[in-house]
């Protein structure tokens, strides 16, 4: 339901662009009724030679989108769109419009539109998938744990199907999915997740958080899918950050906060900021997954995500370029932004939605929606810089120098034992903190708390 087809575009001639065998390519590009029209134009004059079907239909669309309940714990508004759930739904939107797809079709590809594709997705179409009812990436780096809240899960009414489910298990995404159409639709995944999504809705606290199609079906698959290789998922390009867990990851590798600083990234309290991706040196797909999408950054953003460079794509001159040197291993990085622009000519694919009708206004939430949080990361970075400017400021305010050259927090010791109406309350050489200036004679006095005091009082001197 995207006005903005660069994505899907770059997607396709990528994909075009990495097979030996194009010519076996159908694309098919689901979207509203409203946009189908344009897409078409859009995709016979940008797309020459490429087959693409359109579909658009409007009674499943409204089906889909009944099952869905946003919550802000989701995330972004835009991952409520029913064609956030489309891959779980191809056979009802192809089987009334496509041309090609019919009841022998065996198999299915389905890929979001925020990726680039730099292998041949025929390799993955005829592999043996065992049985399976899907094929995808996991992911180990993040568990089931983090998109699921087991506290909930269990407070459910028993229903067999949860018990199984380990919060320790590796995660999968669907940004690149393999179908096998039969055994998908005899195992009926699609009306599990449906399942899963009325569970959702009933449930009194948030049964999944951090998106919305991804966790029902990872709940439904439950880790009956085949595994691709992980070169099929370089994924988080498009990402805000990396977590405390990806980030020691990365400083596993060897990268230092030199290293780090040269990309532009910084070291924060819940990790690194931006991105840094180092799997797309050799990958096969490029998922832009995250709130930092190309076509939607300012120009002004400086700290995007980073990319080690394809080796496919050494040929092309990028804008920046960063070589790091990491034990005796050097790699060459880029803007994740830039490898997707390399498939995107000058064109006319993206228009403002028209804001005086309820849909165009309702567009244009979404869109500003989506940019906010693209460019998060300059909101973020200022706040970052005002907290520095305090600290900064309240650190120079304590580095003032006192009586005697001291200052606000310095740990001193009592040069001689110190008395309090003629009693002896401090031993000397006991430590104390420098706590300010004394309040009646501040040019000559200092106020210190110190560690002991023999009286038991916690008061300063």
């Amino acid at each position: 339901d995207d006005s903005d087809f660069r994505p899907a575009v770059v997607a396709i001639r990528s994909a075009v662009a990495s097979a030996r065998q194009p010519e076996r390519f159908v694309f098919h590009f689901i979207t509203t009724p409203d946009l189908s029209v344009r897409f078409a134009r859009a995709a016979r004059l940008q797309l020459p030679g490429i087959h693409v079907e359109v579909h658009a239909d409007e009674d499943v669309q409204n089906t889909i989108q009944s099952r869905i309940e946003f919550r802000s714990s989701a995330g972004r508004k835009g991952l409520a769109s029913a064609f956030n759930f489309a891959p779980f739904y191809l056979p009802l939107f192809l089987s009334q419009s496509s041309e090609t797809y019919s009841a022998q079709t065996r198999r299915l590809i389905y890929f979001d539109a925020d990726i680039v594709i730099l292998g041949d997705l025929a390799d993955i179409f005829d592999m043996d998938m065992e049985g399976k009812p899907c094929a995808a990436v996991p992911y180990c780096h993040q568990k089931m744990a983090k998109y699921i809240n087991f506290n909930v899960l269990k407070t459910l009414p028993y229903l067999g199907d949860t018990e199984e489910i380990d919060p320790g298990s590796c995660i999968a995404n669907r940004g690149l999915l393999l179908i096998d159409v039969k055994v998908w639709s005899s195992l009926k995944l699609t009306e599990s997740i449906e399942l899963w999504l009325e569970r959702y809705r009933a449930a009194d606290g948030e049964l999944w958080v951090n998106g919305m199609s991804q966790p029902p079906w990872l709940l439904a698959m439950n880790g009956n899918y085949m595994r691709l290789n992980a070169d099929w998922n370089c994924n988080s390009l498009g990402r805000h950050s990396m977590d405390p867990t990806e980030a020691a990851q990365l400083r596993k590798m060897g990268f230092e906060e030199e290293h780090l600083t040269s990309l532009r990234v910084e070291t924060t309290s819940w990790g690194l900021v931006p991105y840094v991706v180092t799997c797309s040196s050799t990958a096969k797909l490029l998922h832009y997954n995250g709130a930092m999408k190309p076509w939607l950054l300012d120009s002004d953003t400086v700290q995007v995500p980073v990319c080690t460079m394809p080796k496919s794509l050494l040929e092309y001159k990028f804008n920046w370029v960063q070589e790091v040197d990491i034990l005796g291993t050097t790699y060459t990085f880029v803007t994740c932004s830039e490898i997707w622009a390399l498939f995107l000519a000058d064109d006319l694919l993206y228009s403002e939605p028209a804001n005086n009708t309820a849909e165009g206004a309702e567009e244009m939430e979404k869109l500003a929606d989506a940019k906010t949080w693209a460019n998060k990361i300059n909101a973020d970075r200022e706040k970052r810089q005002k907290d520095r400017e305090w600290r900064e400021k309240q650190l120079a305010e304590r580095r003032k120098k006192l009586a005697g050259g001291y200052y606000i927090g310095q740990t001193i010791q009592a040069a001689h034992d110190i008395s309090v109406r003629g009693k002896v309350v401090v031993r000397k050489n006991c430590e104390g903190v420098v706590q300010g200036p004394s309040l009646n004679h501040p040019t000559e006095r200092l106020n210190v708390l110190f560690k002991e005091r023999r009286d038991k009082k916690t008061r300063s001197i």
